[in-house]
């Protein structure tokens, strides 16, 4: 991700230090084996890109720092399990003092919300978060970061669908029914990215409207 005209505000997070917590360290950077010390350096490189990524996409958006940002990334296992990776929640949190941002703090997002830091405007909880292999060569590509989508489709902001379908989310959020949000999007010959949440709210999937 290139850094072109960073604005004053972006310029002063990626100052920050970076502290993980227990947790996040050991999910996302240890490996109980590694081959080489790379593994570790490419692990942590990779969180701490996610983790920008994020927050720079995030503060682009508006004027003031946010209490804190979801983000994350797929993970092979600390016990070194190369079989299957799994996707791995992650939350950077801005902590203060004084009134000014001082540590940029990545935690698990179960972590964060069992110790009730969660945004305001995030009307539910996306549970597991999923992706089809379509979205996930994008995003390995470079040709997509999902993180404003997504965070547009836990805030109810349902993207470019129909008012009838808006209005059955809206009653979905009420009820506990699925929700389908919509967005447009420019990834090479991809023009659209679907979200959709489970209503038991247990999972989220992203998805291309050719994977459905």
């Amino acid at each position: 991700m290139k850094l072109e005209n960073l604005t004053s505000l972006q310029s002063q997070l990626l100052k920050l230090p970076v502290v993980f917590s227990e947790d996040a360290w050991h999910e996302a950077v240890y490996l109980e084996q590694p081959s080489d010390l790379g593994d570790l350096g490419n692990r942590l490189g990779e969180t701490l890109e996610a983790a920008y990524a994020c927050l720079i996409c995030r503060s682009n958006e508006v004027d003031a720092v946010e209490p804190f940002y979801d983000f994350g990334l797929y993970r092979f296992l600390p016990c070194s399990d190369r079989v299957d990776r799994h996707w791995l929640e992650l939350r950077l949190i801005i902590e203060h003092e004084q009134d000014k941002p001082t540590v940029l703090r990545i935690m698990l997002r179960r972590e964060s919300i069992s110790s009730g830091l969660r945004r305001t405007d995030v009307f539910f909880e996306p549970g597991a978060l999923m992706m089809t292999a379509g979205v996930h060569t994008l995003i390995e590509k470079g040709l997509l970061n999902f993180h404003p989508y997504l965070n547009r489709h836990l805030s109810g902001d349902w993207g470019d669908i129909c008012d009838e379908d808006k209005l059955s989310n809206e009653q979905a959020l009420q009820y506990g029914e699925r929700l389908c949000s919509a967005y447009e999007i420019d990834a090479g010959d991809q023009k659209k990215l679907w979200i959709i949440t489970e209503r038991d709210r247990s999972v989220t999937t992203m998805l291309l409207p050719s994977e459905y």
